[in-house]
């Protein structure tokens, strides 16, 4: 099966927008929860500091003198995607939507005569993005292959996207003794995701005739799942150790819908003077949905020294085995009548992210922080997979400030990460279909992506 792909500019355009659209979906470390802990990076696995502990390691949570009753923490976010080539005639493109980040809201609460037994909760939002971009070009161009000279096109590209990922947990955590906690947190995830791209090209050739291509995707699916964190803290005064493991989420309920378009007309692909017309569309409602997450394991120790208190935490995730995120039945094509799929797939590597924070108190009322943070993606090179594209690395970097007014607790900061990685092939819509004999236009394009970060928090 072969059919014409979209020229240069609207395909690349296209790319831009669509990493924007999931810029975490192949990564774990790109949220922080928490006030302190978000200042730190997350490198606090080895000390819990506040209820984010619900989070980070609930084993710790029972070590903590006066917990506070309520946290409340928001992140102000400046997402940039933008795409560069590396010669004199390099495309580049900008993509940005400040807006809201991740949050996080906790508690905790008590029952009489279970005093070294503490119980909490906590609210926090893993995924959260909303996008809805179009893009309209007309032009010369050479866009049909196998044919000498330049064209006028006309091109369309449209990307919906939205995608939520809550978790609701409660936590317990129980005083093995002085300085040693053990804790479990069960959280329910609930996940949904949908996203609609549709990319039209429609050509002018020197002869009159007129090439027609339409590239569509629709996917939505919505998926629920228990998940826990066990954790165990140590407190040595001087030195703070704490591990950690979280289980793959366990599978709920789970529908989704999914399909695809992929259409040519007028174009002769064999050079016989013949079109190559083509169609295989196929959309399907109320189809088994399942999505994965893996395994990990964390380690985390903090060191204090006077005022000085040096945080360092890394967290190992399995890989998750390539899988079916909705799955579909297959359906003939009407021109060729061979078997295809419209299935939602993915699959991730195992990856080791660290991270270092230094937190210096100029008071019993002043504390400022430092971290840095790495955040590899999960993607593996090379996949077929269609779910997450993110393959890039990223690096966080943040700092602030806590201010103490009374029982109450006040938290600033800014944070920057950054990541970049060069543009591989295209996967097309159909598996074995689709640019066959053409050069891969994105050689020497890479994306580069940034955000920006406004931390407030506040802890009563």
């Amino acid at each position: 099966m072969r059919f014409f792909r979209l020229p240069v500019l609207v395909a690349v355009a296209c790319l831009c927008l669509a990493p924007f659209a999931r810029p975490q979906d192949s990564h774990y470390w790109t949220n922080q929860y928490g006030t302190r802990a978000t200042l730190l990076g997350g490198a606090v696995i080895g000390s819990v500091l506040d209820l984010s502990g619900t989070y980070y390691n609930p084993g710790g949570l029972s070590l903590i003198e006066k917990p506070q009753t309520l946290m409340a923490a928001k992140v102000l976010q400046y997402p940039l995607v933008s795409i560069a080539g590396a010669g004199p005639d390099s495309v580049l493109m900008k993509s940005s939507n400040p807006g809201p980040g991740p949050s996080l809201l906790a508690g905790t609460f008590k029952f009489r005569g279970l005093q070294k037994h503490w119980f909490g909760y906590s609210y926090l939002s893993r995924q959260e993005v909303k996008l809805g971009l179009s893009l309209s070009s007309t032009g010369v161009q050479d866009v049909i292959p196998g044919q000498a000279g330049l064209e006028d096109y006309v091109s369309q590209c449209r990307l919906d996207e939205k995608l939520s990922e809550t978790w609701l947990g409660l936590t317990w955590s129980y005083k093995l003794r002085r300085n040693i906690g053990v804790g479990v947190s069960q959280f329910v995830a609930v996940r949904n995701h949908r996203a609609n791209t549709q990319m039209l090209v429609e050509a002018l050739d020197a002869g009159g005739r007129v090439a027609l291509d339409l590239d569509a995707r629709q996917y939505q699916y919505e998926n629920v799942s228990i998940l826990w964190k066990i954790g165990a803290a140590f407190d040595f005064k001087r030195l703070t150790l704490g591990l950690t493991l979280t289980t793959p989420g366990l599978h709920i309920y789970g529908q989704g819908s999914a399909g695809a378009n992929a259409s040519l007309a007028g174009l002769d692909l064999d050079g016989d003077g013949v079109p190559d017309d083509f169609l295989a569309a196929d959309y399907q409602d109320k189809r088994p949905a399942h999505y994965r997450s893996p395994l990990s394991v964390a380690a985390g120790l903090t060191f204090k020294l006077q005022r000085f208190r040096v945080y360092a935490s890394s967290e190992w995730f399995a890989g998750v085995p390539p899988y079916t995120v909705v799955d579909t039945e297959e359906f003939e094509g009407q021109s060729t009548e061979e078997p295809l799929s419209t299935d939602v797939t993915n699959e991730f590597d195992a990856v080791l992210n660290m991270g270092f924070g230094l937190e210096y108190a100029h008071s019993a009322r002043f504390k400022s922080s430092a971290s840095f943070t790495t955040d590899y993606s999960a993607r593996p090179p090379g996949t077929e997979t269609n779910l997450s594209i993110t393959d890039w690395n990223i690096y966080h970097v943040m700092a602030g400030v806590e201010i103490t007014i009374k029982n109450s607790a006040l938290t600033l900061g800014l944070g920057y990460s950054a990541g970049d990685r060069e543009i591989g092939r295209l996967t097309p819509v159909f598996d074995g279909g689709g640019g066959d004999g053409l050069e891969n236009p994105f050689l020497g394009l890479e994306f580069r992506y940034s955000t920006y970060k406004l931390i407030i928090g506040f802890s009563f």
